[in-house]
């Protein structure tokens, strides 16, 4: 999703109206129909309408572009100007209520997965038990944990480990493994982030310029405005420009425009407005896969007997179910204070 490109869309809504009009001009027949149906226009403009609107469109190319080119500007065109778009501010927290999670791949984001354990040679291997014999000096494999990978990276081939204890490396009996050196990598081989969203109040302006009689530029209004409600559903509200609306201004003489023998050009503005749905990537993060619990060595270090683990802080009591001595974790009392809430 990231950040709504609302002129690019716009631009190719009326892109598509009037392509597509060009191929059916029956289409204009539709746009002009108030010519027809309304008793009191019929006699006067009627079909005489709805022809020379096709005989100036079917002739003239229309420009569209942003709003903001140095070149010369060549009529008709079509003007889009991007407006001011502030954040909803009741809607500011989603980000922070936001589950979305997405999965990257390392190659995807130019963060490279590294080994647990790097390329080593086994000092054996018993396909009965499963077993891989590892030399002590290896370094690397306190960090190995049931679930990793034991790859051979001169086949690519990988095996799951099921644990690792003073034997070796535990893997599935019975596979035939003949590898002069073999690695660990993560289990999970792929980097997560959060997603986070936000809304904006997006508006956009539509100036149709045309020169010569005024009615050309009210054609030209027409037929942006046709296309923009046509694609409207399809093109905006489907790609995330939700609940638009749509103004136009009056019609109004370009005080810009220098014509030959002092011609004139009009113009005759779409204000679009609508809501539309921001997200950014936070950073990606790789998945834990296992922790490791150190007991304190040196000053000050706990009895004999006593397990290290993790310590939590919170202004609670550790509850008296849990046994110190025996546990990984416990709580400590905040010695700043604080009345925050439990960490």
């Amino acid at each position: 999703m990231g950040i709504f490109q609302l002129d690019l869309t716009v631009k190719t809504a009326i892109e598509l109206g009037i392509e597509d009009m060009r191929r059916n001009p029956w289409l204009i027949d539709h746009m002009l129909g108030d010519c027809l149906d309304n008793p009191y226009l019929k006699d006067k403009y009627g079909q005489k309408q709805i022809d020379a609107c096709k005989e100036w469109f079917l002739n003239n190319q229309i420009d569209i572009y942003m709003r903001g080119r140095n070149d010369k500007d060549r009529m008709p065109m079509i003007a889009i100007t991007p407006g001011p778009a502030p954040e909803k501010i009741d809607m500011k927290h989603m980000a922070d209520q936001s589950t979305e999670t997405l999965v990257l791949m390392p190659q995807q984001i130019g963060k490279p997965i590294p080994y647990i354990v790097k390329p080593f040679t086994p000092l054996g291997y018993d396909m009965s038990t499963g077993i891989v014999q590892v030399d002590d000096d290896v370094k690397g494999m306190s960090g190995v944990a049931a679930g990793m990978i034991l790859v051979d990276p001169a086949q690519g081939q990988g095996f799951v480990i099921q644990d690792y204890d003073d034997q070796g490396i535990h893997i599935e009996p019975g596979i035939q493994l003949d590898a002069s050196q073999l690695a660990v990598v993560p289990q999970y081989q792929f980097y997560k982030a959060r997603v986070e969203h936000t809304f904006f109040q997006e508006s956009c302006d539509i100036s149709c310029y045309a020169h010569g009689d005024p009615q050309v530029a009210l054609w030209l209004h027409s037929i942006a405005l046709y296309s923009i409600l046509r694609y409207r559903e399809s093109l905006l509200e489907a790609q995330g420009f939700s609940e638009s609306s749509v103004s136009n201004s009056p019609l109004m003489e370009d005080q810009y425009y220098q014509g030959a023998d002092g011609e004139q050009a009009f113009v005759r503005s779409i204000q679009l407005s609508g809501q539309t749905e921001y997200s950014w990537i936070k950073s990606p993060r790789r998945v834990l896969e296992t922790a490791f619990l150190r007991e304190k060595t040196g000053a000050g270090s706990p009895a004999p007997g006593y397990i290290g683990g993790i310590k939590i802080l919170s202004n609670h009591e550790t509850p008296d179910f849990i046994d110190k001595t025996a546990e990984t974790w416990y709580t400590v009392q905040d010695t700043n204070g604080s009345e925050d809430d439990d960490e």
